[in-house]
């Protein structure tokens, strides 16, 4: 029932994952009201030829709709069957492997972390998206869970954004980079130098590089970008809103030009790939005992899509059981108290 197209946009994209091939429609949950799913289903199917591909999905009954202007307290106090909630017991009760949702973010990340409790070793959980650089994806840790964190937070989104790029993105030895106001050791705040000493000093799974600037952040300089929830999101939406103007300002520009419009086309969608967050449809929320994708609000059909194939991917990886094992190393050998010896940094 999340986001701002509502149960049809949903429908849509769980009806394209299927036909691609990302997700077998049996193994699709549909949680909302009961008539409003119905009905979604029944008036896509009503403009397509033939049988409906998504017609062996599952539907559950979620009766209590949210406005959007509840808190998540006053969601889960007065209206507990609601989607977010309903969604995150399947999870919890073994029926679901990943949940999907587009709703409010601090429902979900609250319903998650109450619900499905943080993995062993991990204080809080953090959000974590996938972009698109100039040399291939990084990811982002933490975009909204937590704005004001602890150091220690920020060690785990590390130890988190690693093993998810480790294993769902190849990369062998992750590269982890601090969000800073400048690349010296002595820049920053409280929070992010003490972060800085944990980072430094770990012996986990990753490779620190040491602070980055807002202007590195596209560069390739490093495949996980650790920071406070919210300057993460703010970085996010910026990106966004900025990658926006410039395929508009591309556009325009070449068809003053006079470049041929289908020559155009080709090239503003080309771009469109690669910026675009509907993409990779959703970001992780890293840290729960569970598979969680928190998508855009604005997410249509092909936003949804690419969120199922997100997360069947993250629970194929067992992104989860990896977290625990790198957590359990910091653990066994002091680093969550700063004890351990300098290891190898990158001066870079």
């Amino acid at each position: 029932m999340g986001g701002d197209h509502g149960p049809a946009a949903v429908v849509a994209g769980a009806r394209l994952a299927v036909e691609r091939g990302d997700v077998r429609a049996e193994d699709v949950v549909l949680v909302g009201p009961a008539a409003r799913v119905d009905a979604a289903l029944a008036e896509r199917a009503a403009d397509r030829k033939g049988d409906d591909p998504l017609a062996a999905a599952r539907r559950h009954d979620a009766p209590d709709e949210l406005s959007g202007r509840e808190t998540p307290v006053e969601a889960m106090r007065r209206l507990p069957r609601n989607s977010v909630a309903e969604g995150i017991g399947l999870v919890k009760a073994g029926q679901a492997d990943a949940f999907v949702s587009a709703g409010n973010t601090g429902l979900v990340v609250a319903s998650a972390t109450l619900g499905l409790r943080c993995l062993e070793g991990i204080r809080r959980p953090g959000i974590a998206v996938t972009i698109n650089g100039e040399r291939g994806p990084f990811t982002l840790i933490d975009v909204g869970a937590n704005p004001q964190p602890k150091a220690i937070d920020m060690l785990h989104y590390a130890v988190m954004g690693s093993a998810y790029v480790h294993d769902a993105l190849g990369v062998q030895e992750p590269r982890v980079g601090l969000m800073n106001i400048g690349s010296e050791d002595k820049k920053g705040n409280p929070l992010v130098r003490e972060a800085r000493e944990l980072l430094r000093n770990a012996r986990s799974n990753f490779r620190f590089v040491g602070n980055i600037e807002g202007v590195d952040v596209f560069s390739g300089v490093c495949d996980v970008i650790v920071s406070d929830g919210f300057t993460g999101n703010v970085l996010l939406k910026v990106s966004e809103g900025c990658a926006e103007y410039m395929l508009r300002a591309m556009a325009r520009l070449m068809g003053e030009v006079g470049i041929e419009q289908q020559q155009l086309g080709r090239v503003v969608g080309r771009m469109k790939q690669d910026v675009d967050y509907s993409e990779y449809g959703g970001a992780l929320l890293l840290g729960v005992e569970g598979i969680v994708t928190i998508c855009h609000g604005r997410s249509e059909a092909p936003a949804f899509a690419n969120a199922i194939r997100f997360a069947a991917r993250a629970v194929g990886a067992r992104v989860n059981s990896h977290i625990v094992r790198f957590a359990r190393q910091l653990e066994s050998a002091g680093a969550t108290e700063g004890k351990t010896p300098g290891v190898q940094t990158d001066p870079a």
